[in-house]
């Protein structure tokens, strides 16, 4: 089986990388540690047909012709589909390809070949160049959620770097980054609790309080019932929020630099409420008394 055109190896782009779960039958393209993209597959109808391991992309075809049953390349019964990414598992060749057959993709159906749907390997084609890692796996992990990038993020308020201890843990998954909400609470003075009556966090401030559902986008911001863009993540115990969520919950400026995992939150001062106008009067006038009652008791 030796009718592929292979293509010599250039030099790896070691910032992206192709995780293949079997168990799952997924499909999961990184950059730079940065999961970008998922999608289904077929892999072998028998778990030893897909080979298990670490390996590289050694060739790319286009409209690569199946000459076992001397099918040409582009026709819309080819079982290669439009686009070929060979590997370089031994015992081969085996390849990441589209197919004719979309029923088998999400299913044990191939020889050993990893399957994509026509349209998924045509956007796979074009990012991944010869000499990139491809990660061939069988377990319980969800590429959706399983896989982060859990190099901690420095975190500055006011152009000031937090020192988070070993208490308080970040990560980014999809390019968003994920702070503790307690963290966050602590950083910029607001009250964490839990609600039982409601089943909800709330974060509150000067009287003015917000209710959150883990992993749940309906909230309630400051009495205005919202749907949130990320829903607060709960993972081993504690829950996160990401930029977005942030910007939501609390009067600051949010920056975030992948590239160098800074996170800047900019402090603003919080509103004024009715509230608190009313309690800063009655302090004033009571502080007043007390003064006035002072000078005539000196005098």
């Amino acid at each position: 089986m030796s009718f592929f055109i292979f293509t010599p190896i250039t030099e790896a782009q070691e910032s992206k990388l192709i995780i293949i779960n079997k168990k799952t039958n997924q499909l999961g393209f990184y950059q730079s540690g940065i999961l970008q993209k998922v999608f289904p597959v077929a892999t072998g109808h028998q778990r030893s047909f897909t080979p298990e391991g670490t390996f590289r992309v050694i060739n790319k075809i286009v409209n690569p012709p199946y000459y076992k049953k001397k099918i040409p390349g582009g026709s819309p019964n080819n079982p290669l589909g439009p686009r070929w990414l060979g590997l370089s598992a031994p015992g081969g060749p085996y390849g990441i390809h589209g197919n004719s057959n979309v029923n088998s993709i999400g299913t044990y159906a191939s020889n050993g070949c990893i399957r994509l749907y026509n349209k998924d390997i045509l956007w796979l084609y074009e990012q991944v160049p010869i000499g990139t890692t491809v990660i061939i796996v069988w377990n319980d992990t969800d590429l959706n959620s399983g896989f982060v990038d859990n190099r901690p993020l420095k975190i500055y308020l006011n152009n000031v770097q937090a020192d988070l201890g070993g208490e308080f843990k970040t990560f980014s998954r999809q390019g968003k980054p994920y702070l503790p909400l307690k963290l966050l609470c602590q950083l910029l003075g607001y009250n964490l609790g839990w609600n039982a009556q409601t089943n909800t966090i709330e974060v509150s401030q000067n009287g003015i309080s917000s209710q959150l559902t883990p992993n749940k986008q309906k909230a309630l911001l400051k009495g205005r019932e919202v749907q949130l863009k990320d829903p607060p993540l709960l993972m081993n115990g504690t829950t996160y929020v990401t930029e977005s969520t942030i910007r939501e919950l609390f009067p600051v400026d949010v920056t975030w630099q992948p590239s160098s995992r800074d996170f800047h939150l900019t402090f603003q001062a919080p509103p004024i409420t009715l509230e608190a106008m009313v309690d800063e009067t009655k302090n004033s006038d009571y502080l007043m008394g007390q003064n006035q009652g002072s000078n005539t008791k000196v005098n």
